[in-house]
């Protein structure tokens, strides 16, 4: 179900890399780590709650301090509200989208991120 106020909702995908002396692999949740690389980043999917493009290059980098992440390189924003028109969202996504859009949260790591290594 598609709910009213998606239009101030921004899906927004970024890399990210962890904030010194943090390690990637402890700042997320795994179930097991003993076998994992050692990842220096990851792409994210974030979802953010504004009213415009500034408030979202703003809250972006706010909420990725919060959980020790800086950006490393902003991919792409797009409007939920337009994703949802041109059916570009999977269920999971619009599920999330409209939980932050009932609550008072403005930030959210969407759906799952994709870490890398160093090559």
């Amino acid at each position: 179900m598609i709910k009213e106020g998606l239009h101030r909702l921004w899906l927004v995908f970024v890399n990210i890399k962890p904030i010194k002396p943090h390690k990637f692999i402890d700042l997320i949740e795994i179930e097991d780590d003993n076998n994992m690389p050692e990842f220096i980043g990851a792409w994210a999917n974030i979802i953010i709650k504004a009213d415009d493009i500034q408030e979202v290059i703003q809250i972006l980098p706010a909420g990725l301090l919060e959980k020790n992440f800086e950006v490393v390189f902003v991919d792409k924003i797009e409007n939920m509200n337009s994703l949802v028109e041109h059916e570009n969202l999977n269920q999971m996504v619009l599920d999330e989208a409209n939980w932050i859009n009932d609550s008072e949260f403005v930030f959210m790591i969407s759906d799952c991120i994709y870490p890398y290594v160093d090559e």
